[in-house]
């Protein structure tokens, strides 16, 4: 659920002013890029021959971005490679997407010349915002974006024959965190990568996959919605350092990559928490700055995942065994929570199921009347819990405005994590019916017994 409103109001400012420049400051740097210079690009890719990808030196960055357009984000997809080529590749820096797209969607667009199929694109700098001039290295009449192994052999491809010291995976497209919805269900728009074409999609565990099957990679970022969540990060466990994504929507226009990838280029010898840190204080500056809407993002320690499993099984423990239910009710109905359902069906944030976890913590904290030992545990270990997210897990968590629902992205904090519906006449059974999966079946849940305290969290009226 990447939302993409209208493409051309939402680039309307991000466009205007070809002289501007966007700033940022980071870890005592600062870092510019331009400003994007046309309000509505017109792109021509038929034009670009496919030639034989030749191995490669070895570079200090490879970035992979895998740009799933076969669906109603074709023109967004379009946009973030004009962004890439105002960078390109360097001498210390290869900058990779595999694109695909395809006719009859929602938003389709011809204006590039209309091409099919999937393409991967060693992107080359052209500072030429209406046109895409980049080399195609391989083109691919019929590919499924929505099979996690099409991802695991674009970045088997691009370590081989554009090697470097370390690697970045972006997943481009709709995504709606750990939600795996049954296929019938194909309008909902949850998972990451929809393929349109062939209506499969990449599940959460199919994240972890391809991480572990691609040999690791040293950041995994979501250009997609809400994917910033405890459940995503437990599934990478062990095959990537840095995770970067948003535990709210993102817009249509996505990662300002002309900015970060900028950064790269002047220091490309940073270190993959820099790199996650300086995309995160990129994309606050590129929706305050051009944009002018709210947004978020953070980027989190995944070698910190086991510590967070440990933590939150033991609080949940602990909180289980003080029941202080008029404490969990303040907390269900005070979280701050992010768009998992939609603005139509869930206009107030009631329905949704994805809260963050340390204002849950936090509000469970203050509103806690129980005394004694027990609750004195609990409190304790909530509070550690939140110094964790805090001080160890997350590296760096930023954002501008508010969500749409008129509430200050203050209250998030890094990370999210599945919580009952504010609604408590939504049964349990009933939301859950719509995944394809089990949550059970989730590294995170297995780990923590999360769907247990749910469960518990449920019953608490």
């Amino acid at each position: 659920m990447r939302t993409i409103l209208s493409l051309l109001m939402l680039l309307a400012p991000a466009v205007t002013g070809a002289a501007e420049t966007l700033n940022i400051d980071f870890a005592g740097a600062s870092y510019s890029a331009g400003a994007l210079a046309a309000p509505a690009p017109a792109l021509d890719l038929a034009a670009a021959p496919a030639v034989k990808a030749a191995p490669a030196a070895k570079k200090k960055w490879t970035v992979m971005v895998f740009v799933n357009g076969k669906n109603d984000l074709e023109r967004a997809g379009l946009l973030n490679l004009n962004m890439m080529e105002l960078v390109g590749s360097n001498k210390d820096l290869n900058i990779l997407a595999e694109f695909g797209r395809m006719n009859g969607q929602e938003r389709d667009t011809d204006v590039d010349g209309n091409w099919t199929g999937v393409r991967r694109i060693y992107v080359k700098k052209d500072n030429d915002m209406e046109k895409i001039t980049s080399q195609v290295v391989t083109n691919t009449a019929q590919a499924d974006m929505g099979d996690y192994k099409r991802a695991v052999d674009f970045v088997l491809w691009s370590k081989k024959n554009y090697p470097a010291e370390k690697y970045m995976l972006i997943l481009w497209d709709h995504g709606t965190g750990w939600m795996d919805p049954r296929q019938e269900k194909a309008d909902t728009g949850k998972g990451i990568s929809f393929d349109d074409e062939t209506g499969n999609y990449i599940r959460t565990r199919e994240i972890g996959l391809i991480a572990k099957e691609a040999g690791g990679v040293d950041v995994m970022a979501f250009d997609a919605c809400l994917m910033q969540m405890a459940e995503v990060l437990s599934e990478l466990k062990g095959n990537a350092r840095v995770m970067v994504g948003s535990e709210e929507t993102i817009p249509g226009v996505g990662y300002p990559y002309h900015v970060f990838l900028s950064a790269m280029a002047r220091e490309p010898g940073m270190s993959a928490e820099k790199l996650g840190g300086i995309l995160v204080e990129a994309y606050k500056m590129f929706y305050e700055q051009d944009v002018k809407r709210g947004a978020q993002l953070s980027a989190v320690r995944v070698a910190k995942a086991a510590e967070l499993e440990t933590r939150v099984k033991e609080l949940a423990a602990a909180i289980r065994a003080v029941n202080d239910t008029a404490a969990l009710k303040a907390a269900r109905n005070g979280v701050i929570r992010f768009d998992a359902v939609g603005e139509a069906s869930d206009p107030k944030k009631q329905i949704s199921f994805y809260g963050d976890l340390f204002n849950y913590l936090e509000l469970v904290e203050k509103n806690m009347t129980a005394t004694g030992a027990a609750a004195d545990l609990a409190k304790a270990r909530s509070a550690a819990l939140r110094q964790f997210i805090k001080n160890d897990l997350v590296i760096h968590n930023n954002y501008f405005d508010k969500e749409r629902t008129g509430r200050s992205f203050a209250d998030s904090h890094g990370i999210s994590i599945y919580l009952p519906p504010v609604i408590d006449r939504i049964e349990q059974a009933k939301l859950e019916g719509i995944f394809e999966g089990r949550y059970q079946d989730f590294a995170f849940a297995k780990a923590t017994g999360w769907h247990d305290f749910v469960t518990y969290l449920y019953g608490v009226k």
